[in-house]
């Protein structure tokens, strides 16, 4: 692992420990509080985490990468308490990447608290902060490592410096004003498929017409990385898509543009 003693913060036992195990504790990007967002097949596919035993971390469209940690989303809270959180490559996330992370949901954050679908009490949206850390993880940075979630987003708040740039997103990763700018894009485009080429004029049926993130990254949303796509295009994209969009309540949806539409 990397030696980063030179770099040590006026912090306690813990972060000195960090630092010391290779835990990028003070970074040339300042901390930046993003809510969680799920990680997807296309955005490990295309590299936009990093995975290694020295911590996990973001790259946005610059190439800045910042430190997060991951925690399942859909959860047995009532059975088996709060989800882990996990803030390296340990053999459970290991288990995920190589899955294509298509086994279980995972969001990323580096901020509390943090929203988990309760299995135990009818999928309901719970938030909660304080959660335990993996025996795995705890396992790879030693003895100083059992520390809740809550304590580790303030080493990283500590460590990074503050920026006053916030983003908010939904449960599913999404933007707050994501709404509008998919709007205005698609109304750009005419409603047309930018692959296949459907255009669609009545507003009813304008639903079928998607704003499809290229980089599969929620959180980008310039123009270059926008794509309008028909429901059926966009559930080919790839297997995520194609399991999202055609399976479930979806499905109902995804058959009634094939019968109007036909496919693609």
């Amino acid at each position: 692992m990397p030696n980063n003693e030179e770099a040590i913060y006026d912090f306690q036992n813990l972060k000195e420990f960090l630092t010391r195990k290779g835990f990028v504790v003070g970074s040339r990007e300042p901390y930046e509080v993003v809510k969680p967002v799920e990680v997807t097949p296309e955005e490990l596919r295309r590299g936009n985490i990093r995975f290694d035993a020295n911590g996990i971390f973001v790259i946005d469209g610059k190439g800045n990468e910042r430190q997060v940690f991951l925690y399942k989303r859909d959860y047995h809270i009532s059975w088996y308490g709060k989800p882990k959180y996990h803030i390296c490559k340990c053999q459970v996330i290991n288990d995920f990447i190589n899955s294509g992370g298509f086994n279980d949901h995972y969001m990323r954050t580096n901020s509390e608290p943090v929203s988990v679908i309760d299995l135990d009490d009818k999928r309901t949206i719970k938030m909660v902060d304080g959660l335990p850390l993996c025996g795995f993880c705890r396992g790879i940075i030693g003895q100083y490592g059992n520390i809740d979630s809550t304590e580790f987003s303030r080493i990283l708040k500590e460590a990074y410096g503050e920026s006053e740039m916030e983003v908010e997103v939904d449960l599913f990763g999404y933007t707050r004003d994501w709404d509008d700018i998919s709007r205005r894009y698609k109304e750009g485009k005419d409603y047309t498929c930018e692959n296949c080429g459907l255009r669609i004029d009545d507003e009813y049926y304008r639903q079928y017409i998607h704003c499809h993130h290229i980089d599969g990254n929620k959180e980008n949303n310039s123009d270059n990385n926008l794509k309008c796509l028909c429901l059926y295009c966009h559930a080919h994209v790839d297997d995520h898509h194609m399991k999202r969009l055609t399976k479930g309540a979806n499905r109902y949806m995804y058959e009634d543009f094939v019968d109007k539409y036909g496919a693609r």
